[in-house]
C-alpha cells in the first residue's frame, strides 16, 4: 500500500495546497492540462483525494465528472480556499483566471454568474491580505520565510528529491509564500535585493549539497539524479506535479529538473556548476513571474 502523499512527500511542503487549488481554476479552460502522462494522472487522482479528507470533503472526491464540469472545480476550489487558505498568489491567479473566462462567455449564464462572484470574492480577499502583508513590512516577512526554508533544506526536509530538485522545491516554496509576494509587490532595489539574496543562498546550499565550490562543474546527471529512497516514484511525482506549468522552451532548466519523464530540454547546459543551477531556476521561477496587485 502506498504511503499518504499528505504523510510522505508533501508533509515538509507548504506549497501544495496552495497549486492544488489553483490548479482546479486554471484547469477548466487549459489546454496544457490535457498533456498529461498517465501515472500523473493517477498521482493527481491520489492527492485530490487526500485533499478532500483533509479538509473533510470527502464527497466532492466521489465525483467522477469534476475534471469536465467548471462549476463544480469552480465550487470545489472556493470550499478549499476557504478552509485551506492558500495565499495572496493562489488568489490572484484564480481570481484574475475567473474574471477572464466570465469575459470570454463561453458557460452557461449561471456558470458565468459564479465565475463573477467567485472570482471577485477571491479578490477581495487577496486585496485584504495585500494590505496585511504591506502593514507587517515586506522585507522583513521575505527574510524570516527565506530563512524558514533555506533551515528546511539544510535540515534534510527535501532529501527525497535530487540535489536539484532540492532547489527547485526550495524556490517553489517561497514562490507561493511571503517572499513570492515581497518580490511581486516590491520594486526597484528592494526587489533587486531579495533577488540578489535568493541566488546567493541557492546557489550556496547547492554547493554545499555536492560538496564543491559554487563555481565546479559538474556533468548533469549528478544534479539531476534522484537519491534511492522508500516511496521513491512518489517524490518523482510530486515533483513533476509541482513543475508543471514549467516548459522546455521558458523554463528549460526547471523542466529539465522537474520533468524526468521526459527527455531533457535543450536549453539545459550538460556541464554546470551550482551558481549556473540556481541562477537559471531563480530566473525562470520569478523573472516571469505575473505582478498581481489588488487594489
Amino acid at each position: 500500500m502506498n504511503t499518504p502523499l499528505l504523510d510522505g512527500p508533501a508533509r515538509p511542503l507548504e506549497s501544495v495546497h496552495a497549486k492544488f487549488i489553483v490548479d482546479l481554476v486554471l484547469g477548466i479552460d487549459n489546454p496544457r492540462q490535457t498533456a498529461v502522462p498517465p501515472q500523473q494522472l493517477r498521482f493527481r487522482e491520489r492527492l485530490m483525494n487526500e485533499i478532500m479528507a483533509q479538509a473533510q470533503l470527502r464527497t466532492w472526491s466521489m465525483v467522477g465528472a469534476l475534471s469536465e464540469n467548471p462549476a463544480m472545480r469552480v465550487g470545489l476550489a472556493d470550499k478549499l480556499a476557504s478552509t485551506l487558505d492558500p495565499g495572496h498568489l493562489a488568489l490572484t491567479k484564480m481570481g484574475h483566471h475567473l474574471h477572464i473566462l466570465q469575459q470570454k462567455g463561453n458557460e452557461t449564464p449561471g456558470t458565468l454568474q459564479l465565475y463573477a462572484t467567485t472570482g471577485e470574492r477571491f479578490l477581495r480577499r487577496a486585496a485584504h491580505k495585500q494590505r496585511a502583508l504591506s502593514q507587517r513590512g515586506l522585507m522583513v516577512q521575505a527574510g524570516e520565510h527565506s530563512d524558514q526554508v533555506f533551515t528546511r533544506w539544510q535540515a534534510g526536509n527535501y532529501s527525497g528529491w535530487s540535489l536539484a530538485g532540492r532547489c527547485f522545491i526550495a524556490l517553489e516554496e517561497l514562490r507561493w509564500g511571503a517572499f513570492g509576494d515581497a518580490c511581486r509587490l516590491l520594486t526597484g532595489e528592494a526587489k533587486a535585493l531579495l533577488m540578489d539574496n535568493l541566488r546567493a543562498m541557492a546557489t550556496q546550499y547547492l554547493a554545499q549539497s555536492i560538496h564543491a565550490a559554487s563555481a565546479t562543474r559538474h556533468f548533469y546527471l549528478q544534479w539531476l539524479t534522484s537519491p534511492v529512497a522508500p516511496a521513491l516514484m512518489d517524490h518523482k511525482e510530486m515533483l513533476c506535479w509541482l513543475g508543471s506549468d514549467c516548459d522546455s522552451e521558458h523554463h528549460p532548466v526547471s523542466w529539465s529538473v522537474t520533468q524526468t519523464w521526459q527527455t531533457i530540454a535543450l536549453g539545459m547546459p550538460r556541464l554546470c556548476s551550482a551558481t549556473r543551477l540556481a541562477t537559471a531556476m531563480v530566473d525562470e521561477i520569478f523573472q516571469e513571474e505575473e505582478i498581481f496587485t489588488v487594489v
